[in-house]
């Protein structure tokens, strides 16, 4: 498998990163932290021998891939577990907006948040962490600055019907501001709290007009876009729900390729890191409700309690398997060794289910990255071809993207590889 190891860091990146989407259209409109450039997605179009009719992303996100083959008139089947990046992905995948229509919605909610003064009572959450309160000693969002928060959720509630999927883009359009104006920032896994967070205030006002610049940036895109006509709807093939099972209601042999990244295998729970927008949004309501959104996702963090599992027969599972064990119980969280199994038999419960789906010769580009534990890299990039060759796939090459770190708790030294496998269908 090394020889296959190809070096395409001068390419691959900066497209491996999401940076560069706050410089595109439409996909700007949320700022995620993870996630890859719709110039890769391109590119990788760009590499077919003709253009594709069918793409799909398995782990959908926010919806680049999606978007960007809209773009090129490529229809693309996705799924996302999360309720609010599918509530992203597709308020970005609508084409049906007017600019003037969203004009109209803004200079009302103007007028109307100008003259506000009201005291909210809170929403009644079971975390209780989020608003100002003399009984906690930390807390993520100002008295001033909530009040500003509400006052944008009220008044959005308040539009017509008719309007609804302008209000779905004040929804949007608000959440990319929750995190620049709480009192935490996104700390690799986890939310932390930001120095001097008791002595930095948002103000009501300053909330009002962060949230209306984000509106004008939407509306310059919307009316930039409002000529054009897509060939394919996105909107209406991006799913909600668990990948493991919705990815059967595909029609065999109907993909030309598959462009994703699945979650990394490096215990990042996305319900913590985007905890703000699934609660203050009301895409969560209790705890019962984030824990089976947990349950729903891919295994890959050890935020819930894992089974012992059955993984796929290869022998490097095993030796890594191996050395976590000889740790004597040392590894920063006794699950890991599960997450590592649940990892890699999702994964092959999902290869098998896309050779299915994929015409014969139809690819695979996979943007993942290696991991650590135990003060040992685990090449999650290579232990993945192997595991789609025991269902079909022929691993064509694994592209260095680039190097990034591992987290703290390893105390590893160096850097560990991010790539993009290639594989192709051989059934």
């Amino acid at each position: 498998m090394d020889r296959l190891i190809k070096d395409f860091v001068s390419q691959y990146s900066d497209l491996v990163s999401f940076q560069s989407n706050k410089y595109f259209p439409i996909h700007r409109w949320f700022n995620m932290v993870e996630g890859f450039s719709p110039e890769l997605v391109r590119r990788l179009i760009g590499e077919q021998r003709r253009l594709p009719e069918s793409v799909f992303d398995p782990f959908g996100g926010v919806a680049t891939t999606a978007l960007t083959c809209q773009d090129l008139g490529i229809k693309c089947w996705s799924i996302e577990a999360n309720p609010f990046f599918y509530h992203v992905a597709r308020t970005k995948l609508r084409t049906d907006y007017l600019g003037d229509e969203l004009a109209e919605v803004i200079d009302g909610l103007k007028r109307s948040l100008s003259r506000t003064k009201k005291t909210h009572s809170y929403p009644k959450l079971e975390s209780n962490t989020f608003f100002e309160n003399e009984l906690l000693e930390k807390w993520i969002f100002h008295q001033e600055t909530a009040f500003g928060i509400l006052d944008i959720l009220e008044r959005t509630k308040t539009i017509p019907n008719n309007y609804s999927k302008y209000a779905d883009l004040c929804v949007l359009a608000l959440a990319s501001i929750l995190v620049p104006i709480s009192n935490v920032f996104r700390n690799g896994k986890c939310l932390s709290y930001k120095a001097r967070w008791k002595d930095t205030r948002v103000e009501r006002n300053v909330v009002h007009k962060m949230f209306f610049d984000v509106m004008e940036d939407i509306l310059i895109d919307i009316r930039s876009k409002n000529r054009l006509i897509p060939r394919h709807y996105n909107y209406v093939n991006f799913m909600h729900g668990d990948s493991r099972q919705r990815t059967q209601e595909i029609p065999d042999q109907s993909l030309d390729m598959v462009i994703t990244s699945p979650p990394y295998l490096n215990s990042r729970d996305y319900t913590d890191v985007y905890r703000l927008e699934l609660w203050i949004l009301g895409f969560i309501t209790s705890f019962a409700e984030e824990r089976q959104l947990r349950a729903n996702a891919l295994t890959s963090h050890v935020q819930i309690s894992l089974p012992d599992r059955q993984y796929p027969a290869i022998e490097g599972i095993d030796r890594f398997l191996f050395h976590l064990d000889s740790m004597n119980g040392s590894l920063w969280n006794k699950n890991i060794p599960n997450m590592i199994k649940g990892y890699f038999s999702d994964m092959e419960g999902l290869f098998e289910t896309i050779s299915k789906k994929l015409k014969p010769g139809g690819s695979i580009y996979l943007n993942v990255s290696n991991s650590a534990y135990g003060n040992k890299i685990c090449e999650v990039d290579k232990l993945l071809a192997e595991v789609a060759e025991l269902k079909g796939f022929k691993t064509l090459e694994i592209r260095t993207a680039r190097y990034i770190s591992s987290s703290n708790q390893q105390s590893l030294k160096g850097k560990i590889r991010e790539s993009v496998v290639v594989l192709r269908n051989e059934r």
